[in-house]
């Protein structure tokens, strides 16, 4: 180590640098994590000391008396974030990680430490501080330390650092992360008493409601009932997908986004991309859709579009608060309609691997923990414990 690196290193560092009676060589580096704001440094040479402390400080190691920018996550959050872009189309999965840098990261010490400064209890520290304030579960805790976890291998990848420290860092799930309590069933499906009612508003809606916008919207709800697809689907399901009489190829989506919005050639998942068998019901949405269409002289590809454009989800929406507040029910969205289609189908004793590969699920456990609800009423519950326990 030359010793004009020597001396660039001690323009930076304001603590004692001293050699202990065993021989080695000390020194103190700032660590607000401390009471006292500074952690102990020992090491055997005090050229180990000295290349510790370049790398703490991230000097250049040419003798120069500049000071390379120091990596913080701060800084590198932007670059890793137009990195992650380059792997996902879905705008709003960006959007959510933006929020949470703002709420979670910006402001906090953790981001503006030099990468090299983290070690693995600083990091495992700052994650249990994190649930703790915030009274996390599981899944939120993972959704906000993707960005901490993600950026710091992207820095191991790009050659920044050694090690990601954080995975490094291990949670007791069972005694840190809040128990989260399954929502009550009727916030979560249409119970089978509201499920004719909203037929027969959509029904009559489409009849007779000469006032909407998106004429067909009614009928997209009402095929949505008997298909179980994902609102995006909905509005993009073309006349072409349906490849048979029997069947209708879910294969593309339409995506929403804040500043604009279009139809992308796939679904929201690599298991989205599926054959959904057509029930009678809904074999006659898509006829009616068509007569319609034929009878107005509209030339449109996607099924429940009354022009060249996909179906607006927001009409969708719009249709399922309207009805929901018209018949003084719980305001569910058009994802509890996709929830009631799969827990009729659980209730219809359908194979629960058929039930996984129709609504596009990789894996049945999603299916049973996050889709299979009760619909059915208290009495008819009542009725039907009754009827189980009768002897």
């Amino acid at each position: 180590m030359t010793k004009k690196f020597k001396e660039t290193i001690l323009k930076h560092h304001k603590h004692k640098i001293w050699q202990g009676k065993d021989g080695r060589y000390r020194t103190h580096i700032d660590d607000s994590t401390r009471k006292s704001g500074r952690r102990l440094v020992v090491k055997t040479k005090e050229e180990d000391l000295l290349e510790y402390l370049s790398d703490f400080y991230s000097l250049d190691n040419t003798g120069g008396s500049d000071r390379k920018e120091v990596l913080t996550l701060e800084k590198l959050y932007p670059q890793w974030l137009e990195h992650k872009k380059l792997y996902t189309t879905a705008e709003t999965y960006i959007m959510r990680i933006e929020c949470d840098w703002k709420k979670y990261y910006v402001g906090t010490d953790i981001i503006k430490k030099p990468l090299t400064a983290l070690t693995k209890l600083k990091l495992d520290e700052w994650a249990h501080k994190l649930i703790k304030d915030y009274r996390m579960t599981k899944n939120q805790y993972y959704n906000v330390t993707v960005i901490i976890r993600q950026s710091l291998q992207y820095a191991v990848d790009k050659g920044l650092l050694k090690d990601n420290l954080f995975s490094q860092v291990s949670i007791d799930g069972k005694r840190m992360f809040r128990k989260v309590k399954k929502k009550a069933d009727d916030t979560q499906v249409f119970l089978s008493n509201e499920i004719p009612l909203i037929y027969e508003q959509a029904w009559n809606d489409f009849m007779s409601n000469n006032q909407l916008t998106h004429r067909l919207a009614p009928l997209a709800i009402l095929f949505q009932f008997q298909t179980g697809v994902r609102i995006g689907e909905l509005c993009a399901c073309c006349e072409d997908d349906i490849e048979d009489e029997n069947y209708i190829h879910i294969q593309r989506m339409y995506r929403y986004g804040s500043h604009e919005s279009e139809v992308v050639e796939h679904t929201k998942t690599s298991c989205g991309d599926r054959r959904i068998i057509l029930t009678d019901l809904a074999k006659k949405y898509v006829h009616l859709a068509k007569e319609y269409k034929a009878e107005h002289g509209i030339v449109s590809k996607y099924i429940f579009s009354i022009n060249g454009n996909p179906l607006s989800n927001r009409s969708v929406a719009y249709l399922y608060e309207k009805y929901c507040n018209k018949l003084g029910i719980i305001h569910k969205t058009s994802h509890k309609a996709r929830k009631t289609y799969i827990s009729a189908l659980i209730d219809g004793k359908v194979n629960i691997n058929t039930v996984r590969e129709m609504v596009g699920h990789s894996d049945e456990r999603t299916t049973y923990n996050n889709y299979c609800f009760d619909r059915s009423t208290e009495n008819e519950k009542k009725t039907l414990i009754e009827n189980a326990l009768a002897s």
